[in-house]
């Protein structure tokens, strides 16, 4: 759990302080998600700023999530792990299922918002 801890959470937010990246689209969303938020930085030079595009990256974002949920689920049933006793997986995998959809719903970007 510390590993994800650290992998999901306190590296990008270490890179996000260490580069002063300050977006007034996703402020919260950006403290609280912090992978997710390099992410859609990705998605957005990907697709040159295009909102469709964007859009349907982050869905499969969300798909791409809930398929190596399945796949951990898959691991810990060919060990006979007892998943009720590892409920901090659970908990990362639904922060992850969140942090995905979260970035779904934001304002149009315009000459303020760009996160250029």
């Amino acid at each position: 759990m510390f590993a994800s801890l650290i992998v999901f959470w306190i590296v990008p937010a270490i890179g996000i302080a260490k580069n002063h990246l300050v977006d007034d689209r996703f402020f919260i969303r950006q403290w609280l998600f912090p992978m997710q938020y390099w992410l859609q930085l990705l998605f957005e030079r990907i697709s040159g700023n295009r909102r469709i595009v964007v859009r349907i990256l982050q869905i499969m974002a969300l798909f791409i999530t809930y398929f190596c949920g399945l796949l951990m689920l898959l691991v810990f049933s060919a060990f006979d792990i007892n998943t009720a006793k590892h409920f901090s997986v659970f908990i990362l995998f639904e922060y992850l299922l969140v942090s995905s959809i979260a970035y779904w719903f934001q304002p149009k970007a315009g000459k303020i918002y760009k996160t250029k």
